[in-house]
């Protein structure tokens, strides 16, 4: 598959063309929205973003002033989020070849480490939460696929291909107590977004949109991801 001349697996290309739906393109938009009014993002702050995939969520906190890395095991991956960058006249370098379970920098090295839907798919784990909050002097933000809801349903009954298929899914109750007890932050913030199952109906999608809008506060947990922010000892 090509991107702009540049070669890329069927599977990354597919992974990106899946953010120019009209779902993928809310879903982008709800987890930057969380990013912004959840971790508070800073300029000049040292972010790092864990499973990065093809950069698109660091690509926007480098445009947010952030001194943003990247770390992806996916060799196919890592190659489009270097590209990436560099097309926008970032360093092919901010993206390293590492896996959640084993950090490559040193304790407390930056103020934001985000993962965003990754959690489902690593190995073990509490080493990755343990990792996160090691490089972490400041806010650790996670996006995870909500098992309590329609969307996270239908991807335990096999119904949302093969990548997601071998997902392991977690409720926010079940997510909050494994942060508690493998970060143990001094607070937690949780919401949840992307109510409503997977559609690209765009009356379905403006209801939504406004769903999200007026219950992004509230308790309920129905939405297809959980966000949650836990801030931790320096």
């Amino acid at each position: 598959m090509s991107q702009s001349g540049r070669e890329f697996t069927h599977y990354v290309a597919r992974y990106d063309a899946w953010y120019r739906t009209p779902w993928g393109c809310h879903a982008e938009a709800e987890e930057l929205r969380l990013l912004l009014e959840m971790a508070r993002p800073r300029p000049d702050e040292r972010a790092l973003d864990v499973g990065c995939g093809t950069g698109r969520m660091l690509e926007r906190m480098l445009t947010l002033g952030l001194d943003a890395h990247g770390v992806e095991p996916a060799s196919d991956m890592r190659e489009a989020a270097r590209w990436r960058l560099e097309r926008l006249g970032h360093e092919a370098a901010r993206v390293v070849d590492a896996h959640a379970e084993a950090l490559p920098f040193e304790d407390g090295a930056f103020d934001l480490v985000s993962a965003i839907t990754v959690l489902e798919f690593v190995e073990d784990l509490p080493q990755a939460l343990a990792e996160m909050a090691r490089v972490c002097r400041g806010r650790i933000f996670l996006v995870a696929i909500n098992a309590g809801s329609i969307y996270g349903a239908g991807i335990l009954r096999g119904e949302a291909g093969e990548t997601l298929s071998r997902a392991r899914l977690h409720t926010p109750k079940e997510l909050a107590a494994l942060v508690r007890g493998h970060l143990r932050p001094r607070r937690i913030e949780m919401r949840t977004a992307l109510i409503g199952g997977r559609t690209d109906d765009r009356l379905e999608l403006a209801v939504q949109r406004w769903l999200d809008l007026r219950l992004r506060s509230a308790r309920y947990r129905l939405g297809g991801v959980i966000a949650l922010t836990a801030e931790v000892c320096a």
